[in-house]
């Protein structure tokens, strides 16, 4: 009868060592599916915020070969200021996102991806906290070269670039908003 016990304990300890070892496997490939899941989101995150990059490098370089074109009757020092003002913007730009390469985050450990993506958003508040008052100011003196240069009344020359101004902030607001977004998920997304 005791025997018949110990042969029935350890069959049945037998059965519970497969039944968590079966549980082991799915639970592996879960992590491994879930893993894969948000590696792909993360992949689509990183490729929007890549291309507000490459967005806004190309605006710039669009923006110093056609300030020579464009404002040709405007002071040479404003010219050139503009033109170093976008390479300087355009240089920046691509060295905040060049630690961003999609394949090599692929790779990476989370802990690694989520550090890079707090690093790029600080780095784009940064630039934002930098770069506002010197847009502000360029668009001042922009006014000012066209005031001087137009017969038109300054009153509605200031109007037109300020109404121009206002409709580049929203757009590179949604812009800046749309990489901070997807840096906030990333890192959530990692660290839940």
């Amino acid at each position: 009868m005791e025997n018949e016990n110990t042969i029935t304990e350890q069959q049945e300890l037998e059965s519970l060592r497969s039944q968590m070892d079966l549980l082991r496997k799915k639970l592996e490939q879960e992590t491994i599916v879930n893993e894969k899941l948000m590696r792909e989101t993360m992949k689509s995150r990183v490729s929007t915020i890549n291309r507000q990059g490459w967005i806004s490098i190309g605006a710039a370089i669009l923006m110093i070969l056609w300030t020579p074109l464009a404002f040709n009757n405007l002071s040479t020092v404003f010219i050139i200021a503009t033109i170093v003002f976008m390479a300087v913007d355009a240089i920046a730009t691509w060295i905040i996102h060049k630690q961003i390469n999609e394949r090599q985050l692929m790779s990476e450990d989370m802990r690694t991806v989520a550090n890079k993506m707090k690093t790029l958003k600080k780095s784009y508040q940064w630039s934002t906290i930098i770069e506002l008052p010197l847009v502000i100011a360029w668009c001042v003196w922009f006014c000012s070269e066209i005031i001087q240069q137009s017969d038109a009344p300054w009153q509605f020359m200031a109007g037109a670039i300020a109404f121009g101004a206002i409709i580049g902030f929203f757009i590179a607001l949604k812009m800046y908003r749309k990489v901070i977004d997807n840096c906030d998920a990333i890192i959530q997304q990692i660290e839940e």
